[in-house]
């Protein structure tokens, strides 16, 4: 093998590590992380200076990601660098890198197993799992009944403090993992099929100790969808669907994480109400990121005075609000509109179907697909990095493996 052949090798073999590296994201601090994408980019890109690939069309597909945020770029350049302008910018800076470089990187490697950056995924998911439920247990949160009061807020809090992860993002994240070891090519090996049951187990437990709301509905959906797919009688299926959601109702009364959280639901309903309830809290969040949208539909208000809009809006409602404690839409659609307006709002619900329409032909896109629309109905997750990793990663892995198999197909 020539010099140069080898040279492009050693390339191609410590950039796809790097690119494989970038999914264990939920292990390390975001710096970590970027310094990683960093090294991730400059090897890519010295990669395609020894091996130049055409990525043009290939590009300008994955302008798909880029469009919805170049708002943020040009009020970063009109408000002069803007602090606050730059701090928005840089959270959706990797919308503006990663449609550049995964491209090049695939082109140029031609990295096909994108199950295997899945299951790294998985694995660290899993890790991070077991290690937070090893805190909890150790700091006996999860055996204290007052940790579970309040909709499981000191449990959910010491879950946060220990894995360094929103028990939202979290618990997203653990069933969008349960899904992809399920697909996993390993499947047939007896020992992964155990491994995995083990894993299931313990993702799903740590799952129902957060009781996230959003987090149990999707994952009702995703069992339906399962359910469904599966080759046997109208009669079975009805009749699984119908046992999960019994299921679920018996867990709801027995578990106090549940009891608790689902019990917020009822106590609104019947006008019974306290402050930390925070159904009540979220109906105050969403009544004022709709009277702000709606004040604001054509042109918005702009990423530096968004969270200042909706303050006065808490604050007309009786809450106090300050840097610690602001709260964003709940709602990352209502948060792009928001801060941009309805046409950028309809520019984002665009590129997303194109996104989801390219990339549902994998079957484990499917359910990363109802994840992702079910939690930006529930959190604004693309305002922190974390929830920027997880969308961007998977979903340009799922984007750009079909991509590049149409290419090849094409030609």
């Amino acid at each position: 093998m020539p010099k140069s052949d080898n040279k492009v090798y050693t390339l191609q073999l410590f950039t796809t590590l790097l690119f494989l590296s970038l999914f264990a994201f939920p292990l390390f601090p975001l710096k970590i992380t970027n310094i990683i994408f960093i090294l991730f980019a400059l090897l890519t890109l010295i990669t395609f200076i020894f091996k130049p690939v055409s990525i043009g069309k290939t590009i300008m597909h994955n302008m798909v990601f880029v469009l919805p945020f170049i708002p943020y770029l040009i009020e970063l350049f009109v408000s002069g660098f803007d602090p606050a302008a730059r701090f928005e910018f840089e959270k959706k800076l990797l919308f503006f890198t990663a449609p550049l470089i995964i491209p090049v990187f695939i082109n140029v490697t031609k990295f096909k197993n994108y199950k295997f950056a899945l299951l790294i995924f998985s694995l660290s998911i899993a890790a991070l799992t077991i290690f937070s439920l090893l805190g909890l247990c150790i700091d006996g949160s999860i055996f204290n009944s007052v940790a579970y009061q309040n909709g499981a807020y000191i449990l959910r809090n010491r879950f946060e403090d220990i894995s360094g992860m929103h028990p939202t993002y979290y618990s997203i994240f653990a069933l969008c993992t349960a899904c992809f070891l399920f697909y996993q090519p390993y499947f047939h090996n007896r020992f992964y099929r155990f491994a995995s049951a083990i894993l299931l187990t313990i993702l799903l437990t740590a799952i129902l100790l957060l009781a996230v709301r959003i987090a149990i509905i999707t994952g009702i959906v995703f069992v339906i969808i399962i359910i469904i797919n599966k080759k046997i009688s109208v009669i079975k299926k009805i009749i699984l669907c119908a046992g999960t959601i019994i299921l679920l109702v018996i867990l709801t009364i027995t578990l106090p994480s549940l009891k608790n959280r689902f019990g917020e639901i009822s106590s609104w309903a019947k006008n019974e109400t306290t402050i930390n309830n925070t159904i009540s809290q979220r109906e105050t969040i969403l009544n004022c990121s709709l009277n702000v949208f709606l004040k604001n539909i054509l042109y918005g208000t702009g990423s530096r005075n968004f969270q200042k809009e909706l303050n006065t809006c808490y604050s007309s409602n009786g809450w106090q609000t300050n840097e610690q404690r602001s709260f964003n839409p709940h709602n990352q659609f209502l948060s792009i509109g928001i801060n941009y307006g309805i046409f950028i709002l309809l520019t984002f619900l665009i590129c997303l179907y194109f996104i989801f329409r390219k990339i549902l032909k994998i079957p484990e896109a499917i359910f990363f697909a109802v994840a992702i629309i079910f939690v930006f109905l529930s959190e604004s997750i693309l305002e922190r990095q974390m929830g920027v990793y997880f969308f961007v990663l998977i979903s340009m892995l799922f984007y750009n493996s079909i991509e590049s198999q149409t290419l090849k197909s094409s030609h």
